[in-house]
């Protein structure tokens, strides 16, 4: 009887021994398969690494579930040739982790790892797969509302309801009707060892089609990259920007819900907090991207992120005209100042040789002349005079004669162009040494001169900062176009060209030809952005199909620049660029009516 005993109690203690090492092996085969299907199904491209990361209250230590699971997706990992860390690398290597594994043991540890999270570590717009030990069904809604809060859309959250059974959620923010909600979607159930859907539909593309969701997006008014008009009581958007969005916009089908900052600021200025303007907003992410000339810099690089250049430029100075010149002056410009000095001592030389032929008596064939140098004016500039013989020795005048025709013709094909000529003309101010030698200023934007601090060719003494964000550009380059600003303006050139299309004939602004540097402009989002790079897709579309550079030509108009005339046939001349001589011809005829009255009296 006591041996019957014995055997009973060996037999059952036996079987609970056996019995446990096969329920262990079980629940760690199970929750090492549903994590390692996961990993293996998305997480494969080469050169990126598994961020495993655990937390369970205030510890980073695994529990014994948690270390089994870690076991599995180290074994697995190897087989895949793929590296698995345990910490954040080191911000300075700027590899932040784009797959992740998280392991917590309950929300208020998933908040507790979420809110650690920066863009140095991480990527918000990667492959985040979070198991959840210690979540009841009713909480999911919860984390995923905590998800979308930081902008993590791709991310599987699985939830053990019950001993046997494992549930897989996610949620998608722009789903069709139901846009910027975050509602949990149970895509799988991990039942008997496997799940009941296919993982390899767990990650799809959030980002290609936003199912007519709308999008808010900051912007500010600059000519001619985003502009806009009041028909009605509608408010229409355009401009050269304002299209590469709305193109973009079409294709991912997204609506667009402008929004402007409301500080009295237009672009603002980034720091660590307080931003303000346009930047600020983007930075604080009240809308999901911004745009309105916005180039890059080190500081907007540090603050925020930016897509592919939408179209590349160039920051060169604006400079004021010369004095236009006056009519009169424009007698003088077809010929320069050694040409005129030329054709003058040419005229004293053949006018001292006509005084030696008569005075020495040198022609064989005596002619009267009764004034040599009176007969030299007429026989150039025309006139009345007596009857001239063709001795030989006249050969030699009529020689310059003929010079001077050629001389005269010359000085009248470049006198109707020069009178045709723009009223004013640029400024030999075409290098920074040069503006700098004139004494002028340099008048900036507070956003522009982060561009020109730490420039050396420019003293910061001479940068005179507008303090009115909003000032118009246009008052600016008309008050340049009169000279009227005391110095130059540093501006992209497509906002010169634009302003010069429309009030081109009001005044011209010039730019210093070797004063600019490129100056790449383009979308800018917050850090933790899922839109760049189907953003920088469709960019980089729009530029292989030639539709920025077609709608960068709707805001250019070099005539005014060139010179270029409307019409191919000559125009006729005006009164201001003929005056100067009728006022010259005005002047000799006084001269010659006094003199013919100083005639009079002396013959009296």
């Amino acid at each position: 009887m006591v041996l019957c005993v014995y055997f009973l109690l060996w037999w059952s203690f036996h079987g609970v021994l056996c019995e446990r090492p096969v329920l262990f092996k079980f629940a760690v085969e199970e929750r090492t398969n549903f994590i390692e299907s996961i990993v293996a199904a998305h997480y494969r491209e080469l050169g990126a690494y598994v961020n495993i990361r655990v937390r369970n209250g205030n510890s980073s230590l695994a529990t014994l579930d948690q270390q089994d699971l870690i076991n599995g997706l180290v074994s697995s990992s190897a087989e895949m040739s793929t590296t698995v860390v345990f910490n954040d690398l080191p911000i300075e290597e700027g590899n932040p982790a784009y797959y992740n594994v998280f392991l917590v043991q309950n929300y208020e540890s998933l908040c507790d790892l979420l809110n650690g999270m920066n863009y140095k570590t991480h990527h918000f717009h990667g492959l985040y797969t979070i198991f959840i030990q210690e979540l009841s069904p009713d909480s999911v809604e919860e984390v995923v509302q905590k998800l979308w809060s930081l902008w993590i859309i791709n991310v599987v959250v699985i939830v053990q309801e019950r001993i046997e059974e494992t549930v897989a959620y996610t949620y998608d923010p722009y789903k069709e009707d139901k846009c910027d909600t975050a509602e949990p979607i149970a895509i799988g159930r991990y039942i008997d060892g496997t799940w009941s859907t296919s993982v390899s539909d767990w990650f799809p593309d959030r980002t290609m089609n936003f199912h007519g969701c709308p999008l808010k997006v900051g912007v500010v008014e600059v000519k001619p990259y985003s502009m806009f008009r009041q028909e009605g009581n509608l408010t229409v958007y355009y401009g050269l920007e304002v299209y590469v969005a709305e193109t973009i916009a079409k294709r991912l089908n997204f609506s667009i819900q402008y929004e402007m900052p409301k500080d009295n600021i237009k672009w603002g200025m980034l720091q660590p907090g307080n931003s303000t303007g346009l930047v600020g907003m983007i930075q604080r992410r009240e809308v999901s991207f911004g745009f309105g000339s916005l180039g890059f810099s080190h500081s907007r690089h540090t603050f925020l992120k930016w897509s592919t250049p939408s179209h590349v430029t160039q920051m060169i100075m604006g400079i004021p005209p010369k004095r236009p010149y006056t009519s009169l002056e424009k007698l003088f410009q077809p010929f320069t100042i050694g040409a005129w000095i030329c054709i003058a001592c040419g005229y004293t030389i053949f006018g001292l040789i006509t005084l030696v032929l008569v005075k020495l008596d040198l022609s064989h064939t005596p002619e009267y002349l009764p004034n040599p140098l009176y007969t030299l004016w007429v026989l150039l500039m025309g006139g009345s005079g007596t009857h001239f013989r063709l001795d030989s020795w006249r050969i030699f005048i009529i020689g310059f004669i003929i010079n001077t025709l050629v001389i005269r013709t010359l000085y009248q094909a470049g006198m109707f162009e020069r009178l045709q000529a723009s009223a004013s003309l640029a400024s030999d101010l075409d290098t920074i040494e040069a503006i700098n030698k004139s004494g002028l200023h340099y008048t900036m934007f507070r956003s522009t001169t982060q561009f020109f601090k730490d420039n050396p060719l420019i003293p910061s003494s001479n940068i005179r900062v507008i303090q009115n964000d909003q000032q118009d550009w246009d008052e600016i380059l008309y008050a340049l176009s009169q000279d009227k600003l005391g110095g130059v303006i540093p501006l992209p050139l497509d906002g010169i060209a634009y302003y010069v299309k429309r009030f081109g004939k009001h005044g011209i602004v010039y730019v210093g030809k070797h004063t600019g540097f490129t100056y790449p402009i383009g979308m800018h989002f917050p850090k933790t952005t899922p839109l760049q790079e189907p953003f920088n897709t469709w960019i980089h579309k729009l530029h292989a199909f030639g539709l920025i550079r077609y709608w960068t030509e709707e805001f250019h108009d070099n005539r005014y620049w060139t010179n270029d005339k409307e019409k191919p046939e000559p125009a006729s001349l005006k009164w201001n660029q003929i005056s100067g001589a009728f006022f010259m011809c005005g002047v000799m005829l006084l001269m010659a009516t006094v003199v013919f009255f100083g005639e009079l009296q002396q013959w009296k």
